[in-house]
C-alpha cells in the first residue's frame, strides 16, 4: 500500500488577517495626498501666471503661456503621483505569501490604485468647476471680442495641446506611481528610516 505524500509549508512570517490583496487604506491616503498636492501646485501655478489663458494678448499679439502652462501640468501630475504611489506603497501590509516579484506587482498596484482615484477625483472636480466657470463667464460678459479665423485656429491647437499634456501627464503619473510605490515597498522592507524625508524640526524628540 503506498504512503500519502506529505506537504510542509513553510511561513515566512505572521500571515495577515486582511482577506484581500487589496488595502484601501494605504490608497485612499495616497489618493487624498495627491489630489492636496494637485490642488496646491495648481492654486501656486495660477498666481504665478502659469495658466493657460487667453489665445491672444492684450496687445492683439499671439500668446505662448499655453506652453508653459502645459509643462506644470505634466510636472504637477507627476510629482502628486509619486508621492500617492510612494505612500500606498509604503504603508501597505505584507501578506507573506508571495515572491520578491509578486511583492513588487502589489505594491505597484496599489500605486496605480492610487494614481486612478486620484485622476478621477480630479478630473471630476476640474470637469464641474470648468463648467460652472464657463457658465458664469457667459453670463457675466455677453459681449465678447471676435476672434479671427487664424486666431480661432491658434486657440483650437492650444485646446488640443493642452488636453495632449494632460494625457501625457496622466500616463507619465501612472509610471511614476508604480515606480514610487514599488520603491515604498523596498523601504517598508528594508525598514528605511523616515528620518531621510522628515525634517529635523518636525521629527518627533
Amino acid at each position: 500500500m503506498a504512503k500519502a505524500k506529505t506537504t510542509a509549508v513553510v511561513a515566512h512570517g505572521a500571515a495577515s488577517t486582511n482577506p484581500s490583496y487589496l488595502e484601501w487604506g494605504p490608497v485612499w491616503a495616497g489618493a487624498l495626498i495627491a489630489v492636496a498636492i494637485s490642488t496646491i501646485l495648481i492654486q501656486f501655478g495660477t498666481s504665478v501666471g502659469l495658466s493657460m489663458g487667453e489665445p491672444m494678448r492684450a496687445d492683439d499679439t499671439i500668446s505662448y503661456n499655453f506652453i508653459i502652462a502645459g509643462l506644470w501640468l505634466l510636472l504637477v501630475s507627476i510629482a502628486s503621483s509619486a508621492a500617492a504611489g510612494y505612500v500606498a506603497g509604503r504603508m501597505r501590509m505584507t501578506m507573506n505569501d508571495a515572491n520578491i516579484d509578486e511583492i513588487e506587482f502589489r505594491d505597484g498596484m496599489h500605486g496605480i490604485a492610487a494614481w486612478a482615484l486620484a485622476t478621477v477625483a480630479v478630473a471630476t472636480v476640474t470637469a464641474v468647476t470648468g463648467a460652472i466657470s464657463a457658465a458664469l463667464a457667459v453670463a457675466a460678459a455677453p459681449e465678447t471680442r471676435e476672434l479671427s479665423s487664424e486666431m480661432q485656429i491658434w486657440a483650437a491647437n492650444q485646446s488640443v495641446i493642452i488636453a495632449f499634456a494632460t494625457a501625457a501627464g496622466a500616463a507619465l503619473g501612472a509610471a511614476a506611481a508604480w515606480f514610487a510605490a514599488v520603491s515604498g515597498g523596498t523601504h517598508r522592507h528594508e525598514g528605511t528610516s523616515h528620518h531621510m524625508v522628515v525634517p529635523a524640526l518636525l521629527r518627533r524628540k
